[in-house]
């Protein structure tokens, strides 16, 4: 089974991601303004992180300090992954397909991506097949 990220925990992450590492009041500092979420709710979902492989903690000065264990793009590829293989049977072509044909793709869109496929056709060129 898959390890899965909700909406909180993912945000969690990503401000752990972008400081390297973070407390409990870091995060619920960061948080509380907008969110309105309470201290305890912020380090329960701090622990469930850290039990589902995501961060880990060192203790300093009786704080814990949470770094993270899996890099963003690991993450981002991994549920990319989740959604290719649950919604579309693992085509990557299926899931581009869906993405162009219900995004509002703007010209500059269309052309980066255009850039994109021919610079991973020139570093590929020779695994494709």
């Amino acid at each position: 089974m898959k390890k899965r990220l909700g909406k909180f925990e993912l945000q969690i992450m990503k401000m752990i991601w972008s400081n390297g590492k973070a407390s409990v009041r870091d995060v619920w500092e960061r948080f509380y303004p907008e969110k309105k979420l309470a201290y305890t709710t912020i380090a329960t979902l701090m622990k469930k992180l850290e039990e589902k492989g995501f961060l880990r903690h060192e203790e300093v000065d009786r704080t814990y300090i949470y770094y993270p264990l899996i890099s963003q793009d690991g993450l981002s590829h991994g549920m990319l992954e989740d959604i290719t293989d649950a919604f579309f049977s693992g085509s990557t072509a299926d899931l581009v397909s869906m993405l162009i044909q219900k995004e509002n793709l703007t010209e500059s869109d269309l052309d980066k991506i255009q850039q994109m496929i021919n610079e991973y056709r020139k570093g590929h060129g020779s695994q494709l097949g």
